[in-house]
């Protein structure tokens, strides 16, 4: 590949400042890639499609080909709603930018082109959105927890909407413990407190081998997803360290020994484990087992998990990227696939590099090299993204938050705070090597 410059911080706010502008026009509510498939038409003809009834394709291909042709369509038949994973995202997003923010010296506004995008602000819009998510928790289990809005027929049954799982809940705990964190507010921690407890007491371990036991995605099924038990295994680490609760870092450790028994020669991991339809490798959910396996990393210090994380970022590297750098879906397509690039692949890649800049130094430059792409060719006049590029090169660009704006400003966010702290570490170090008379 030939070198590409890579973006300025400046460059950087210019894009989020654009995206900022749109999301306050867009009322915090969207349409979902997957709300057709939410209507009662679109679970039976998923249900169809998974049994391998020979109308499944038929009942399918009408929603895929709206999808392709005229998304906008899905107007006609659902309503936009707001989304919990979106809110947390963008809520860790205006932390990152709070914190970014903060790191510039002597209020030098010069991180955000508008003046008025004052750190305070930028922690009024997470707490706001914080305060959101408390609306949005689903009653009844042990815990605060989040679901989808939407009825959810996936190859092992039907998801009914609001069935809290382990992938929305931790970015909503995210948000809660980073404000505790910057702010020292305790309320935010009681909150957090809550969550844990749902993880921890309303999902299911399955023992997979010794001393390890998967999670199940929600409440209510027995799965072995692999990137659900990291999900889980970063939740319980975390709390048992906050919260002194021996009992949680057990549990996570058994997760975790699950998620590491699994990994294949290879470094890959499959979706899931003990189920031949979810018996395969794709980009985002590779990244999010490996993004969670370094966060727990960070306290837990162990030499296994660096070693699954840089084999798994190793076979992620070779099988998941084109020869140009741009994500693949899967590793090996599973069937014939119609879109060329999916956005919310690039914003992973880019969160995990991010995560992984003083580990592998090369997943940080890619990273900027997406970034870079991503602001440059992709972010459209109105602020927000495209969606997706099929093949042909027909652009989707009706904005879902929850797949894949909140995703992809996350992932700007992330890698702009990542370079005001690397900046200021640089500018701290070069007025140390001073003499002690330098003016």
């Amino acid at each position: 590949m030939t070198d590409e410059p890579f973006s300025t911080t400046r460059e950087l706010s210019t894009a989020v400042d654009k995206f900022c502008s749109w999301l306050a026009d867009s009322g915090g509510a969207s349409y979902d890639p997957y709300d057709l498939f939410g209507t009662r038409y679109g679970c039976w003809a998923r249900r169809l499609y998974y049994s391998k009834h020979p109308l499944g394709v038929i009942t399918t291909a009408p929603l895929i080909l709206m999808e392709v042709i005229s998304p906008g369509l899905r107007a006609l038949f659902v309503k936009k709603d707001r989304f919990p994973t979106a809110d947390a995202q963008l809520s860790l997003a205006f932390l990152n930018l709070y914190e970014a923010r903060q790191e510039q010296p002597n209020g030098d506004t010069s991180v955000h082109s508008d003046h008025d995008r004052s750190a305070l602000s930028w922690r009024i819009k997470a707490t706001d959105l914080a305060n959101e998510l408390l609306k949005q928790s689903v009653p009844g289990y042990s815990g605060l927890c989040w679901g989808y809005p939407f009825d959810w027929q996936h190859v092992n049954g039907l998801m009914p909407k609001g069935t809290p799982h382990i992938t929305a809940t931790p970015y909503c705990y995210e948000v809660f413990t980073r404000l505790f964190d910057l702010t020292g507010e305790k309320h935010y921690l009681k909150v957090a407190r809550s969550i844990a407890a749902f993880v921890f007491d309303d999902l299911k371990d399955t023992p997979t081998g010794h001393d390890a036991a998967a999670s199940s995605y929600t409440p209510h099924d027995h799965s072995k997803v692999i990137n659900a038990s990291a999900y889980r295994a970063f939740v319980l680490f975390d709390a048992a360290r906050r919260f002194q609760k021996e009992t949680y870092r057990a549990k996570a450790q058994k997760n975790l020994q699950f998620i590491l028994q699994a990994q294949r020669p290879d470094g890959s991991w499959l979706y899931a484990i003990d189920s031949l339809p979810q018996a395969f490798i794709d980009h985002f959910h590779t990244c999010f087992v490996l993004k969670n396996l370094h966060k727990i990393n960070r306290h837990l210090q162990s030499d296994e998990v660096k070693r699954a994380v840089q084999n798994g970022y190793e076979y992620y590297r070779k099988a998941l990227f084109d020869g140009e750098d741009n994500p693949k879906t899967y590793a090996v397509a599973p069937r014939a696939e119609i879109v060329r690039l999916e956005m919310y692949n690039v914003a992973e890649a880019i969160t995990l590099g991010t995560l992984l800049r003083d580990d592998i130094p090369e997943a940080f430059a890619l990273a900027k090299r997406l970034v870079t792409r991503l602001i440059t060719k992709y972010q459209l006049p109105s602020g927000h993204w495209v969606t997706r590029i099929y093949r042909g090169g027909i652009r989707h660009t009706v904005p879902f938050l929850r797949w894949p704006q909140s995703q992809l400003f996350l992932a700007v966010t992330n890698l702009l705070l990542a370079l005001e702290q690397r900046e200021r570490m640089a500018n701290h170090n070069s007025k140390a090597e001073l003499p002690v008379n330098a003016e």
